[in-house]
């Protein structure tokens, strides 16, 4: 069984941390030693004033920082990796991670602005993913989107770095897939041209989304998969018993896509789901699949997410780092949070990348 978090409480910030600062690499040895993602270490929440907390995770084996993100350190990282374009792909927890770090550059940057929304409902919207491109309509059908608030989304932000004429942007883009392996878009089985290439027959929407629509303009530097097994458990795709069963076959082909298609200058990072808000009653039985769902996937994906040659990353278990946190929970909206929490892991995912 899973080890619980440590609980600690103090209006007095710990003493310094001496392990080294996380990175890419220290995730990946962990999970080549360990057989599992990353969760033991210990929760700090500083008590600010009557009514705020700020909490701060230390991991075992390596820490974060507990400061803020400075502009210096942001504009740095984003300039020296050159990193032009960062997607997070899942449900709407993945939206609200992405809206969480397009608050971080909004007060690290000069300006970011929202570009467009794939829809207001859950209407699919094929000119989204096929802007700019010559097609026809005949040729793709797109699936009407089974969540409202998954819509994918696009944010620009905009600075300039000390010595540089020229202005940087970075693009910061959501995608909406709501199961691990779906089939929201669906080619009619006729090619579409597009500039770069074709638009090949398939009816699996990750397929489209690795090999097709990133490749038409500048593939992501970085893409965030969080795992979305919240919908697979909410429409009944993953029951008990047999999760193992269930999960095994999309999880071969997703992996089988991302490593045929990401190209090597790609960080993919894998966040698996929080976990669901115990207050509601039907979470008694929601949690055990959820976390027997990421005990799956962590199995089936260890060769690669623990190989020193690749570079598809393990990131925290997420459903085990916030389930000490019942302040953060949203009690009447039991798959979400409340935005601290995204924040939280925001500001982990940029310091990871960049130390890397």
């Amino acid at each position: 069984m899973y080890e619980h978090l440590n609980w600690k409480s103090s209006n007095i910030p710990p003493s310094p941390i001496t392990c080294p600062a996380c990175t890419n690499f220290l995730l990946k040895e962990f999970v080549r030693n360990n057989h599992q993602i990353p969760f033991n270490g210990t929760w700090l929440r500083y008590v600010i004033n009557k009514t705020t907390d700020r909490y701060h995770f230390h991991p075992r084996f390596c820490s974060f920082s507990e400061k803020a993100l400075t502009k210096r350190y942001v504009r740095r990282c984003l300039a020296m990796k050159n990193i032009r374009k960062l997607v997070t792909i899942g449900d709407s927890n993945s939206l609200r991670l992405m809206n969480a770090i397009v608050r971080i550059l909004s007060t690290s940057l000069d300006s970011c602005k929202f570009v467009v929304i794939e829809s207001w409902s859950k209407k699919s919207d094929p000119k989204y993913y096929l802007r700019n491109v010559p097609f026809n309509l005949s040729d793709v059908s797109f699936l009407d989107l089974p969540c409202g608030t998954c819509a994918s989304r696009r944010y620009i932000c905009s600075y300039n770095t000390t010595g540089e004429d020229t202005e940087r942007k970075i693009e910061n883009r959501k995608v909406e897939l709501e199961q691990i392996v779906n089939t929201k878009i669906i080619d009619g089985g006729r090619r579409i041209k597009v500039k770069l290439g074709q638009f090949l027959p398939t009816n699996i929407s990750q397929e489209f989304i690795l090999r097709d629509y990133f490749r038409a303009e500048h593939y992501p530097d970085i893409i965030l998969y969080q795992t979305p097994f919240t919908h697979e458990i909410y429409f009944g795709l993953i029951q008990a018993p047999g999760v193992k069963g269930k999960l095994w076959e999309p999880l071969k082909k997703l992996r089988e896509l991302i490593t045929k298609y990401v190209p090597s200058t790609t960080s993919v990072y894998w966040l698996p789901n929080q976990d669901i808000c115990e207050s509601d009653s039907r979470a008694s039985f929601r949690n055990p699949l959820l976390r027997e769902s990421i005990d799956v996937f962590s199995e089936e994906m260890e060769s690669i997410l623990g190989s020193p040659s690749n570079n598809i990353f393990p990131f925290f278990d997420l459903f085990e780092l916030s389930r000490p946190i019942k302040s953060l929970h949203l009690v009447n909206d039991a798959p979400h949070m409340k935005e601290e929490w995204y924040d939280i892991i925001a500001k982990y995912i940029l310091e990871l990348h960049c130390n890397s």
